[in-house]
């Protein structure tokens, strides 16, 4: 009985493994078949780009991230800077005079500057303070362009709430409180004076500037201006200025926000720059420099910039603004024409502090194009 009962059961598990196979065997062919390239271009193939809620059945499109999202351009500045003080007599103070001073900018006379990888400044201290006791304007403008470097040291320190700030950075706000600490410092020492100043912050590929007065920044591309920053006067020789009794405001700066691009090369100066050479004088500078450092292109690969120098460059364009400042021949100067225009006679180049930055745009090390 048992024996019959296992015999029957063998029967029935041979029976079904052999149903199985059948049918496995009839699956493969027809997965086989539908994977063919011509059942592939007859079949449905469900498109993953839109998904379907039942219940309103409307499609919503799904968002691929890698296919939408281009990686940011990353860049930072090659710079170089160069000036001359102008000739004093010996009334005249252009130092600064405190000795506890230990500042984190440069002086040029009565102007200062900074630069780093990610941003640049000028500022030209008020000559028109000469006469009054207890006044530097050199002190004033250094201490400016110190706390506006010391700013942005902030956005890399990332014990600072600024580090979570770094790509919202405003040179505005950046002259605000440089100009904010600037003031409690002259109030410590009762130092009387004022500036004008030009900041430049580069994020990303983005230069974002803050301009109050007569100092300048111009972009040059390709040989040709792209941007040209204007002089804020309340009258001739009159520019707006940070400081003590002045009623101008950081707030009153002209700001721009300008897309770079690798190679640009950027000048920021001080009237002493602009007020001796006119643009067509820098840019005519700047081709003969870049002529010098160009490879010549052929059919197959263009013409390419090879190791261009801002430090070359800036001390070129301050020699030359130099020399036009201490010529004394009826030279023509962009301030000569503006004094003209005033009615006043003016001869010779305009004798004034003369700083210079060049800044050339150069990519990143992290940058996503960076060739390795």
């Amino acid at each position: 009985m048992i024996a019959s009962l296992q015999s029957s059961t063998r029967s029935k598990l041979v029976a079904t493994v052999a149903k199985v196979a059948v049918v496995n065997k009839q699956q493969q062919r027809a997965f086989t078949k539908s994977i063919s390239p011509s059942a592939l271009n007859n079949h449905h193939i469900y498109d993953y780009t839109t998904t379907t809620n039942n219940n309103n059945n409307k499609s919503l499109p799904l968002f691929d991230f890698f296919a939408q999202t281009k990686p940011q351009q990353s860049y930072k500045l090659g710079h170089g800077a160069a000036g001359f003080a102008k000739k004093r007599s010996n009334t005249e103070t252009s130092v600064i005079t405190s000795s506890s001073w230990s500042s984190e900018s440069a002086q040029v006379g009565e102007d200062a500057y900074f630069r780093r990888s990610d941003a640049i400044g000028v500022a030209d201290g008020i000559g028109g303070w000469q006469q009054t006791a207890g006044s530097n304007s050199a002190l004033y403008s250094s201490q400016l362009m110190h706390y506006a470097n010391l700013e942005m040291d902030r956005f890399e320190d990332t014990e600072d709430p600024m580090f979570f700030e770094y790509s919202q950075t405003n040179p505005v706000d950046i002259l605000q409180r440089s100009y904010e600490q600037s003031l409690v410092e002259a109030k410590k020492s009762n130092v009387l004076g004022s500036t004008t100043a030009c900041i430049a912050v580069l994020r990303h590929d983005e230069l974002r500037v803050a301009n109050i007065g007569d100092c300048g920044i111009s972009i040059i591309r390709n040989n040709h201006y792209i941007f040209r920053s204007e002089e804020q006067q309340h009258a001739f020789n009159f520019p707006y200025q940070l400081g003590i009794r002045s009623r101008d405001q950081p707030h009153h700066a002209q700001s721009f926000n300008i897309k770079v691009k690798k190679g640009d090369i950027i000048i920021m100066g001080t009237d002493g720059l602009y007020d001796n050479l006119f643009d067509k004088t820098i840019l005519s500078l700047v081709r003969d420099h870049v002529h010098a450092h160009t490879i010549p292109g052929n059919a197959q690969r263009p013409p390419r910039v090879r190791n261009l120098q801002p430090q070359i460059l800036s001390d070129i364009l301050a020699n030359a603004a130099k020399e036009v400042s201490e010529s004394k021949r009826n030279v023509d100067t962009p301030f000569q024409r503006r004094a003209m225009e005033e009615g006043l006679l003016m001869e010779g180049g305009k004798a004034d502090d003369i700083s210079v930055i060049v800044a050339v745009v150069r990519d990143c090390e992290d940058s996503p194009d960076r060739r390795l």
